[in-house]
């Protein structure tokens, strides 16, 4: 059989209940890194982010004959991973501050004296992120880190597509407060 990636996820989706590896494989290799590093900003630890992402497609393809997925997969997958992530941090009472792990500054550094500048502006980017009410920090993360799109971000959280845009704006507004002293011109 042949797979055509630009066909819809339903579709596939449509073929895995029908016992089709070659699609399940395919949303598979399509979605399983990003939920691995939507998961690993929940939980810190990679090889429990593998495992419950793994752990999702284990019960994904079990379930395939049972499982419902009407609207779209990519929000069934993102929203299946957020819950799995947090009962696991309930279970292990493991609150731990969110962080963003990213190298994006490395590119940049030119001499010792800009990495300790970049660093610090790192630092500061991070803390500032991780000062932001928790479900407005995980909406901002989602559409900034993840790409995802304010109606994918609502159909994961159960709220409107409005209340995702005030919570990105109220996040804009705190970072852009927190953060003025990093643009301020002398």
């Amino acid at each position: 059989m042949v797979l055509e990636p630009d066909q819809p996820d339903l579709v596939y989706w449509q073929k895995i209940q029908s016992d089709d590896t070659d699609a399940f494989s395919y949303l598979f290799r399509r979605y399983y890194e990003p939920l691995y590093q939507f998961c690993g900003r929940f939980v810190k630890d990679p090889q429990t982010a593998e495992s419950i992402v793994q752990d999702l497609f284990v019960k994904l393809w079990a379930n395939r004959k049972d499982c419902q997925i009407k609207t779209s997969v990519k929000s069934y997958l993102y929203t299946a991973v957020k819950n799995h992530s947090l009962n696991h941090l309930k279970q292990t009472k493991k609150f731990i501050s969110f962080e963003v792990e990213s190298n994006w500054y490395a590119n940049f550094v030119s001499s010792p004296e800009m990495e300790l500048i970049n660093n610090e502006m790192y630092t500061q980017i991070h803390r500032a992120i991780n000062k932001l009410p928790q479900q407005c920090r995980q909406i901002y993360l989602m559409k900034k880190y993840d790409d995802l799109k304010y109606s994918e971000i609502a159909d994961i959280f159960d709220i409107s597509i409005n209340t995702v845009k005030t919570q990105m704006k109220r996040a804009m507004k705190l970072l852009l407060r927190s953060l003025a002293h990093l643009v301020a011109h002398p």
